[in-house]
This record gives C-alpha cells, structure tokens and sequence, in this order.
C-alpha cells in the first residue's frame, strides 16, 4: 500500500486542485495541505508552483509524481499477482484506444492465446484518459494507442506504423483512382465527431496536406462507431479517412478500396504504454517482444 501522504499528492497531480482532492479523498483541505507541506519537508523540495494561477508542478514535483505513480501502480498490480501465485493462471489486463480495438487487436489477442493458452486476458477499449487514469491505478498492464500524447508521464513501445488512407466502396468513381484533393469535395465525406482525440489528430493531417473539411458537399459525423463508419462506406455513402490498418481486412476481401490522393502522405505510429519504472517491467518485455514481431507482419501483409 501507497503511504497516504504520497495518495493526497498523486491526487492532487490529477485534480489540479486542493479542494477537490479533500472532496475525493473524503478529508478536508487543511489536510490535504498537510499532507504536501510534509513531503515537501522530508524530501527537503518545492513539489508545486503557481503560474498564472494555475497549479504547476515544479521539475522535482514531476520526479515525485512519476515514482510514486509507478509505485501505486505496481502495488495494485501485485495484490491481484500475489492472488494467482495460488493458481497456474496467469493474467494480461489490455487495453486498447478504439482504433486499434476495432482493427488488429481480435487478432492480436487471438495469436497470443494460440502462443501463451494459459493466460487469462481481459480487455478494455475506452479513450485516452480513461485507459490512463486505468494504467495509473494498476487496472491495466498496458494499453494501445495511436500516436504519443505525453511522452513523460508512461513508457512507450512503437509496435509499428501504418498510413491513413482515403477510403470508399468499390461503386465510388474515384476508387482505385489518382485524383487531386479538389476532386475529393464533390463526395461526403464521414468522420468522427469533433473534438475527441482521433478526429484532431485527422484534422492535424488535413492542415499538414492543406485540406478542409469543410469544402466537401455534405459531411457526415459518425460518434466512436469504426463499424458504422465502415458499413456507410461499403454503402456508398461517402468516403472516409481512415488507418490503412484499420481497414485492412476489407481492401483484401475488396468491399473497400482506396482512393489515392497526389501529394499527400502521412504515417502514423502504433504504441503499447506501459507505467513507467514499473517493477514488473522483466516479464513485461515478452509482451512487448510479442506486440512488435505480430504488427511488424500485420503491417508487411496489408
């Protein structure tokens, strides 16, 4: 178990607020003040500032937050490890951002149970901050994410990369075709609704290849579906931006194709977070190892 102090200020870090980590904690705020003047007095350290008026941690404070992150972690994880010593089973808590749960990741799972059949796996496919805030409570061994978000707080392990492609029915005109952006407008175009993290990260590709959503005729907004999303397209309802690894299965069988776009090109990468010093770190680089030679082929035969 966490020391109670380091608890208050690994809340502190998440709220950004005094009173509403005495609210989370059920103590009071007098208390939660205490709680950080004491570790700030044993390790002899300013844990925080204030910039703007906005709660900042200091470059020692942020030290603090990742060991002790670590170590909160790890101690959740080794009450339920200590649970199945008793057992021969063992365990994998995975979780997944959408578009890898929807893409590689039945595969994944099946291939590693056809390797490792005595493991108990159990998967999670949720958002950014929630898979985080899972893998910061020892919830989760690992979970996998398009591209990076904060390369200090968890350790990252790129599986593999892969492009985001333009994709339509087989009946759409431009498919198979080489066109010019100009000549994608006249189509609908399908997205995921604004704001959530994988429509940003397409609105960034659109700025970088000087794109507009909203030059197309009619725009479609599609809420955490990739199966929807897919199904619109082999409909032909439109066409979509989409991860040429999140498709692939439907550009081999044929019921989606590509429409390639002169001039543009984008990669992104695939990784696997992991908490940082995590203890358990030994026996988690055969998962990593796993991960890397299964997508390094997935990514060869798409």
């Amino acid at each position: 178990m966490l020391d109670t102090r380091l608890v208050t200020f690994l809340t502190l870090c998440q709220t950004k607020s005094f009173t509403k980590t005495a609210e989370r904690l059920h103590i009071t705020q007098p208390a939660v003040s205490h709680h950080i003047k004491y570790l700030e007095g044993y390790y002899h350290t300013k844990l925080y500032t204030y910039t703007n008026r906005r709660f900042v941690l200091t470059p020692t404070g942020r030290t603090l937050y990742q060991y002790a992150n670590s170590v909160h972690s790890d101690s959740e994880r080794i009450r339920e490890h200590l649970s199945l010593l008793s057992s021969s089973t063992k365990e994998l808590r995975l979780g997944a951002e959408q578009s890898a749960g929807e893409s590689f990741l039945p595969y994944l799972i099946i291939a590693f149970m056809e390797k490792y059949p005595d493991y108990k796996i159990r998967v999670v496919t949720d958002n950014y901050d929630a898979l985080s805030r899972m893998l910061n409570e020892g919830e989760l061994d690992f979970f996998l994410m398009d591209g990076i978000v904060s390369k200090s707080e968890h350790d990252y392990y790129e599986l593999c990369s892969s492009s985001t492609i333009c994709a339509c029915s087989p009946e759409h005109p431009l498919a198979e075709q080489s066109v010019s952006i100009q000549e994608l407008y006249n189509s609908t175009l399908i997205l995921g609704v604004d704001k959530t993290p994988s429509r940003n990260r397409l609105e960034q590709i659109f700025r970088d290849n000087n794109i507009s959503s909203m030059h197309f005729a009619h725009l479609i907004e599609i809420s955490n579906s990739l199966t929807t999303v897919k199904q619109l397209l082999i409909q032909n309802t439109g066409i979509s931006f989409l991860y040429k690894s999140a498709v692939a299965r439907e550009l081999k069988e044929g019921s989606i194709r590509q429409i390639y776009i002169r001039d543009y090109y984008e990669y992104h990468s695939y990784n696997l977070i992991s908490i940082h010093n995590s203890y358990f770190y030994p026996e988690q680089t055969d998962f990593i190892k796993f991960c890397q030679d299964f997508l390094k082929q997935w990514d060869s035969d798409i």
